[in-house]
């Protein structure tokens, strides 16, 4: 990948672009705002529950009860959940718990990970 210059409607959305000097595909980094909101649209219109910091979806375990350590999302639509008595869910590569009432992805990595209550270490 090489960089390119961007076109005149590339430069609205994009902030860098990258093109493939073998087949010629132009790629390109949003600029941080749009980022943000096609994270945000992301997270509102997914079918799984989806974290609302990094956008993954394979990583998100259901909690039985909030966790003191780790941090809450100010999300307004993950408050809002909350008020309405959503389940919390964590994500764990950026340890942030969030309220939704989606299910986490069948087959993630944090769902195979040892079922809540059980601790690997007493064995």
């Amino acid at each position: 990948m090489a960089r390119a210059h961007r076109r005149v409607l590339e430069k609205a959305v994009y902030s860098d672009v990258y093109v493939c000097s073998r087949c010629e595909l132009r790629l390109g980094w949003y600029h941080p705002f749009l980022f943000f909101l096609v994270r945000q649209f992301r997270f509102v219109f997914s079918c799984y529950a989806r974290c609302v910091g990094c956008g993954k979806q394979e990583s998100i375990s259901r909690l039985e009860k909030r966790d003191k350590i780790d941090s809450v999302s100010k999300n307004p639509l993950a408050l809002f959940q909350r008020v309405l008595g959503a389940p919390i869910n964590r994500c764990s590569p950026c340890r942030l718990q969030f309220y939704d009432w989606r299910p986490p992805r069948p087959g993630s990595s944090a769902e195979k990970a040892a079922p809540a209550g059980e601790n690997p270490q007493a064995r």
